[in-house]
C-alpha cells in the first residue's frame, strides 16, 4: 500500500513537471523569425514635412502580401551641410490579405540630404497587438530603408522576431 501511494506521488510530480516543460516549450515556439520588405509612398501633411502619411505595400513573413499605413513625425536635431539629422517616430498598422491587423510603433533616425533628396533611415519596430491571430502580438525588428524627397517613394527591409 505504501509503495502504491509513493508511486502515485512520483507519477503526479512527474506529470506536473512535464506539463511545465510543455508550457515553456510552447511559449518559446510562439516567438518566430520575422522579416520582409515594403515599398512606400510618402505624403507630407505639412509644408515643413514634419508630419507624414505613408502608404505601404509589403511582403512580410506571417502576413504575406500586406498593406499598411504609417503616420510619422520627423524632428530635426542637427545639420551637417546639406544633410539634416532627424529623429523619426511613427505608428503603423499592417493588414494581411485575410484582414488580420498587426500594430507597431517605430523609433529611429534619418539622414535627409536636401540637395539630392536622398533619405536614409533606420530604427526599431515594436509590435503591439492587433486583430485576429495578432491580437496579442509582441516582438521587435530592425528596420532600414531609403526614400526620395523628390519622388516621395521609398523602400525598407525588416528583420527581427514576432510572437503571436
Amino acid at each position: 500500500m505504501r509503495y502504491a501511494s509513493f508511486l502515485r506521488g512520483v507519477l503526479i510530480a512527474t506529470s506536473v513537471s512535464m506539463q511545465a516543460v510543455g508550457t515553456d516549450a510552447l511559449a518559446t515556439e510562439r516567438e518566430r523569425p520575422y522579416h520582409g520588405s515594403c515599398s512606400t509612398v510618402v505624403t507630407p501633411l505639412d509644408p515643413q514635412g514634419s508630419q507624414l502619411h505613408i502608404d505601404l505595400d509589403c511582403t512580410l513573413t506571417h502576413l504575406g502580401r500586406a498593406t499598411g499605413v504609417a503616420m510619422q513625425s520627423v524632428t530635426v536635431i542637427g545639420q551637417n551641410g546639406p544633410v539634416l539629422i532627424t529623429t523619426i517616430a511613427n505608428t503603423t498598422t499592417y493588414t494581411a490579405a485575410n484582414g488580420d491587423v498587426l500594430n507597431q510603433s517605430f523609433e529611429g533616425m534619418a539622414l535627409i540630404n536636401v540637395a539630392t533628396g536622398d533619405v536614409q533611415y533606420m530604427g526599431t519596430e515594436t509590435f503591439q497587438g492587433g486583430t485576429g491571430r495578432f491580437a496579442d502580438a509582441s516582438g521587435t525588428s530592425q528596420l532600414s530603408g531609403t526614400a526620395s524627397l523628390f519622388t516621395e517613394k521609398g523602400f525598407y527591409t525588416v528583420s527581427g522576431t514576432l510572437a503571436y
